[in-house]
């Protein structure tokens, strides 16, 4: 009986070993590869193995270098037939080439034509990084190292060393496709906009000045974040904001229901000028944080959660009497009682709409994490030495951002219900 469960075992083994998805499995071919590399070369580590594999790699590399001459002349290299190419082969380059790769360095020879017109694909002429390294530079960048931390991990983890130059010129191709970002077409229509403004330090003449950063998050019409734009200036303005609103219109946005924003003098007339229409709400964590300023630190935390039970409360006469509850208990405090005076009707104005949409549109707390992410990326590095390479860190922490953003906003449908509900055709339309 143990025998034959044994057996069994055993077939079951070798059955799993024979599915291709096992990592256990190899075909004949593969085990003879494999068998033919252990039996002339000792391995005794990991390291053993990746110096193997790299020689091996760039025998491949010099094979795929011969096939692509193959291919560019008509004709293999030992073929004594006749040829209708004139040209031929010229030999290979006086200097074998370094190249870097990811798992080290190799070296090759080019091959060469006379009439000096081949272009070899695999390793391209005057290039001396090979494919790969490009993406694991410009990952390292858009965590927001420096050029020379991302070159000392590099000669750390694959022992090659890589100029700094050389890892600039990598991830110069990324300003092209930040260009092509920043002035792609728009959706016609965001139902929520959240807009702030951060700071980082860039050099000019020499001299390192902290710089204003627009940031600009729009939910779209299916509920899904999207970073609409990023834009730069010396300081944070209504005159740039309004810019900032006619260049997405240009670019395709035909309406916004919401705008989310701060208190910046003026900002709510310059989005007025351009959408019309669109409703502009003060963000309840910055009226938050503008009364926390003022008060006793030892205080502030029993205030601040009195203050929570006016812009949380079910409906607008809960929030009144929640207010009123609130006057009375401080009103010794002068001076915290004219700062929520000032800024009351910011916050009765939400209970305007259902719950699901006062939520989304009484924080900018998807924009408050954005910013985070982007500061992690920006504080901490020293001055960007240009606009465009703060622009390029930027934008490669928002690429990398974005694939995160899978889900929707909750209850969706419910809100998207509410809005139509709402706004009538004007919302419909774009749903239809």
């Amino acid at each position: 009986m143990k025998k034959c469960k044994e057996e069994k075992s055993k077939k079951e083994i070798n059955k799993r070993i024979m599915d291709k998805n096992d990592p256990r499995f190899m075909s004949p071919e593969q085990k003879q590869i494999v068998d033919l590399i252990l039996s002339n070369n000792e391995i005794k580590s990991g390291k053993d193995v990746s110096v193997v594999f790299n020689e091996l790699r760039g025998k491949v590399i010099q094979t795929l270098l011969e096939a692509e001459m193959d291919e560019f002349l008509g004709y293999n290299k030992n073929s004594h037939e006749s040829k209708e190419n004139e040209n031929r082969r010229n030999g290979y380059t006086s200097k074998s080439k370094k190249v870097k790769t990811d798992y080290g360095e190799i070296i090759v020879c080019p091959p060469r034509d006379r009439k000096g017109e081949f272009e070899p694909k695999i390793v391209k002429k005057r290039q001396k990084v090979l494919e790969g390294f490009d993406d694991i530079a410009i990952a390292m960048y858009a965590k927001g190292m420096t050029l020379k931390d991302i070159s000392d991990m590099i000669r750390q983890i694959y022992k090659v060393d890589l100029s700094i130059e050389t890892i600039s010129n990598l991830t110069s191709a990324v300003s092209e496709e930040v260009k092509s970002w920043q002035n792609r077409k728009l959706e016609n229509f965001y139902p929520f906009v959240y807009i702030d403004c951060l700071y980082a330090p860039v050099k000019k003449d020499l001299i390192s000045e902290k710089t204003a950063i627009y940031v600009m998050l729009g939910i779209n019409r299916y509920g899904r974040k999207e970073v609409m734009g990023i834009w730069i200036n010396e300081t944070e303005s209504a005159t740039f904001w309004t810019s900032v609103f006619e260049e997405i219109k240009d670019r395709g946005v035909e309406d916004i229901l919401f705008v989310s924003m701060d208190g910046l003098t003026g900002l709510a007339d310059a989005i007025e000028k351009i959408y019309p229409k669109t409703k502009t709400q003060r963000c309840i964590v910055h009226i938050v944080r503008n009364i926390y300023s003022i008060l006793d630190k030892k205080k502030a935390k029993s205030i601040i959660q009195d203050f929570k039970q006016i812009y949380t409360a079910s409906n607008i006469n809960n929030a009144k009497l929640a207010y009123e509850n609130f006057i009375e208990k401080y009103k010794d405090n002068k001076k915290l009682i004219k700062k929520v005076n000032d800024l009351i009707e910011h916050v009765f104005s939400i209970f305007e709409y259902p719950i699901e949409i006062r939520k989304i549109i009484y924080t900018t707390n998807p924009i408050e994490s954005l910013n985070s992410c982007l500061r992690k990326v920006t504080r901490g590095k020293g001055s960007f030495i240009s606009i465009e390479a703060l622009l390029k860190v930027l934008y490669l922490r928002i690429r990398d951002l974005e694939k995160t953003w899978s889900k929707g906003t909750r209850n969706w449908n419910n809100v998207q219900n509410q809005l139509i509900e709402l706004f009538g055709d004007r919302t419909l339309k774009y749903y239809t």
